[in-house]
């Protein structure tokens, strides 16, 4: 896939998934996450990369910059932290 392949419409769903190396982008309604590992060589490979995690990136600045932001979002309610026992320690 070159980067003029990636579609990716920030906010517009909740299914919507970009692989990059092991980075992953994930679409959400109200937050986009990405998280994972990429390694950008000096090659072909690593500027297709490169650019397409920048389209992405642009696509959501420019989505976020469209409209009146409050200074932050509030997180969804139900939402609950809960810590656990590390299974590898005893």
């Amino acid at each position: 896939m070159s980067s003029a392949d990636v579609k990716f419409t920030p906010f517009a769903n909740d299914t919507e998934a970009l692989t990059l190396g092991e980075l992953n982008v994930e679409n959400h309604t109200d937050h986009v996450a990405i998280f994972g590992n990429v390694a950008f060589r000096r090659d072909a490979e690593g500027l297709r990369q490169a650019q397409a995690l920048k389209e992405v990136l642009d696509a959501v600045v420019a989505a976020l910059s469209g409209g009146d932001l409050p200074a932050h979002a509030e997180t969804p309610t139900g939402t609950t932290v809960k810590q656990v026992k590390n299974p590898f320690e005893s």
